[in-house]
């Protein structure tokens, strides 16, 4: 490992050459593709897991699962997502003061390989805890800084930044859709554990390419921003140690289980989202004008959070919804339950590069940037609310075409709100705590999941209705609530 990819004096790298600079595909920077694939490679293997965790969890012994009670099982899978981006709170904090966000990637994604070998080879509840402590803290380490790297490609008045997060995540689509796709159909012929074995092949393949691509990532990369005093690491590391202890602690003395997980998951979340704008709003690093940045970020944190509540039901209420309200027999054809939500991924993938080509050809008459995301978030209000319609059957729905059309609107919205919120959030972070402000983005998706599982606990076939239209029509009314605050921001900060 190189000595910078540790703390390095900021004339050494403003003076260094940013390779990333030169031209590619679109003519966006090489390193681009690098992070694309290597996001692509992750996703495929987070989807691929996330996909079938709810029915590994509920799904009886007989069956290759857990037997864990099914209001129980959709709270874990929900907050095993929380989890998740929580960490990133604890990767984008290491790339800022401890180690280089290049280096943090590649270490995560061993984590994270580790973490589907263990639940591949492990059986039962040992299997899972230690399979999935590895993968939260390797996604820790990998996601926010490869989303964190895209940002350092981009100058703030590049205008190629929203067509450069478009076709990143456009890698992101790809893998969510290649990896439940893999593992929905290997989990019913040859079970769970073959079906985590992919997972880990995945994250493999992704390791290979981006090491092979790194030297395309910018110099800054391999350097940290702000370093972590000499003197300060020793109190860090006691506090990694007392966290680590109390944690086991609470798992062996029952204080915390799969009961109540979901409820302390979101308690984290609320107190880390406060804690962080007020790190931000206080530093003496960040200047009047940055300030009045991470302000303006607040709608869109907020606005993020109810997306991200909104999609992850589908791994957990719309989850057991395909499991058990739909058809999903094609003439002599049954398709796994996995399938249908995995065609989300496919219709993202399929949509992302049209709305990239139509936003670059727009240019700058394109919608403003609140208008995209609450355009999404009211779609997405609308496709669940036409659930409640599907609901008033009492049998399973007769037929998968119209949950199929629900999918693709799904995948729209994803893909109208996802690459606008990313682009907004570095656009507004202050200067010296970019993967910070990136951390605050991907603690909406924690909080997101985590809520989805408690709003997964009160739906049952008996009051679909009524659950799918207090969760359409209370997210309809929030968004326009948010195009309200969106439009007086806008005179005042014109990134919105």
């Amino acid at each position: 490992m190189s000595t910078k990819d540790f703390a390095a004096p900021a004339a050494e790298r403003e003076n260094e050459e940013v390779p990333a600079s030169r031209p590619s595909l679109f003519s966006q920077p090489k390193g681009l593709l690098t992070l694309s694939a290597t996001e692509m490679w992750e996703r495929f293997s987070f989807y691929g897991l996330q996909v079938i965790l709810a029915y590994y969890l509920y799904y009886s012994l007989s069956e290759g699962g857990l037997g864990i009670a099914t209001p129980v099982a959709l709270g874990i899978a929900g907050a095993y997502g929380g989890v998740v981006y929580i960490s990133q709170m604890l990767g984008g904090w290491l790339a800022d003061r401890l180690l280089a966000p290049r280096t943090l990637v590649l270490v995560g994604g061993i984590l994270i390989m580790l973490g589907h070998i263990a639940l591949a080879v492990l059986p039962g509840i040992a299997g899972l805890m230690a399979g999935l402590l590895l993968i939260v803290l390797g996604t820790g380490g990998l996601k926010v800084n490869t989303t964190s790297m895209v940002g350092e490609l981009y100058s703030r008045e590049d205008s190629r930044r929203d067509v450069g997060y478009s076709i990143y995540y456009t890698g992101i689509s790809i893998g969510a859709f290649l990896g439940p796709l893999l593992t929905g159909f290997l989990q019913p012929e040859f079970g769970f554990h073959v079906a985590f074995s992919a997972a880990a092949v995945g994250m493999g393949l992704g390791l290979v390419q981006y090491v092979f691509g790194m030297k395309r990532l910018p110099a800054v990369t391999r350097t940290v921003p702000n370093p972590l005093p000499r003197q300060m690491r020793a109190r860090a590391a006691l506090i990694a140690v007392v966290g680590a202890a109390a944690l086991v602690t609470g798992t062996v003395t029952g204080f915390i289980n799969f009961e109540n997980i979901d409820t302390l998951v979101t308690v984290i979340v609320l107190v880390a989202a406060l804690a962080y704008f007020a790190v931000l709003l206080s530093s003496r690093k960040v200047d009047r004008a940055e300030r009045l940045m991470v302000h303006t970020y607040i709608p869109v944190f907020l606005s993020s959070l109810l997306f991200w509540t909104l999609l992850f039901q589908l791994f957990t209420t719309l989850a057991l919804y395909m499991d058990t309200r739909v058809n999903l027999t094609i003439g002599d054809l049954t398709l796994p339950p996995a399938l249908i939500i995995t065609l989300e991924g496919l219709f993202a993938t399929l949509i992302a590069p049209v709305f990239a080509a139509i936003w670059a050809k727009m240019g700058t008459a394109q919608p403003e940037s609140g208008k995209k995301v609450v355009a999404g978030i009211a779609c997405m209000s609308l496709t669940l609310l036409s659930f409640a319609f599907m609901g008033q059957t009492t049998g399973p729905v007769n037929s998968v075409l119209v949950v199929l059309i629900a999918m693709v609107l799904f995948g729209v919205a994803e893909i109208v709100v996802v690459p606008t919120a990313l682009s907004l959030t570095a656009r507004l972070a202050p200067r010296a705590a970019s993967a910070q402000m990136t951390s605050l983005y991907f603690l909406t998706m924690a909080g997101g999941s985590t809520l989805s599982g408690f709003i997964a606990q009160a739906y049952s076939p008996e009051n679909e209705g009524f659950f799918f239209s207090v969760v359409g029509l209370g997210s309809l009314a929030a968004a326009v609530g948010l195009y309200l605050v969106y439009r007086a921001l806008n005179r005042k900060v014109p990134a919105l």
